[in-house]
C-alpha cells in the first residue's frame, strides 16, 4: 500500500469536513431556520408571526415558546414566581385567538400565547 500524497490527504480532509459541515445541516442553519416556521398552530388568515430575528423581538429576547429562553441573559426566567410568565398574562398583549395575540412592543407580527420576552409585565 503507498503512502497518500499531501495534495490526496487535503482533497480527502476537505470532502469529510465539506460532508460532514452539510450532514449536519450547515452548523444548524437550516434546522434554525426550520424551526423559526414551524408554527404551534394555525395562524388567522393574512397574519404572520413576530420573527425571533426581528430587531426588537431579539434586543428583547423574544421567544414564541417561553421554553426556548436563554436562561444564561435571563436568569430571573427561571425564578419559581415566574414560571406563569407567558404573552397571554403580560399587559402588552391583546389575544386574537387561543393561540395568537398582538403585542404592543413587538409590532411586527403575531406573538403566541406561549411565548415569552424581557418585556413582559403583569396584567392586573
Amino acid at each position: 500500500m503507498s503512502k497518500p500524497s499531501r495534495k490526496q490527504f487535503l482533497r480527502t480532509s476537505l470532502f469529510w469536513t465539506t460532508s460532514l459541515f452539510f450532514a449536519e445541516g450547515g452548523l444548524g442553519f437550516i434546522t434554525k431556520l426550520v424551526a423559526e416556521k414551524k408554527t404551534s398552530a394555525p395562524l388567522p388568515d393574512g397574519l404572520h408571526p413576530v420573527s425571533e430575528s426581528d430587531p426588537t423581538a431579539k434586543a428583547l429576547g423574544f421567544h414564541q415558546d417561553a421554553k426556548q429562553t436563554d436562561f444564561k441573559l435571563y436568569p430571573e426566567r427561571k425564578e419559581p414566581g415566574s414560571k406563569n410568565q407567558f404573552c397571554i398574562h403580560c399587559a402588552q398583549f391583546t389575544k386574537i385567538d387561543e393561540n395568537w395575540g398582538k403585542c404592543n412592543i413587538i409590532s411586527s407580527g403575531l406573538v403566541s400565547t406561549k411565548g415569552w420576552c424581557s418585556a413582559w409585565s403583569q396584567r392586573t
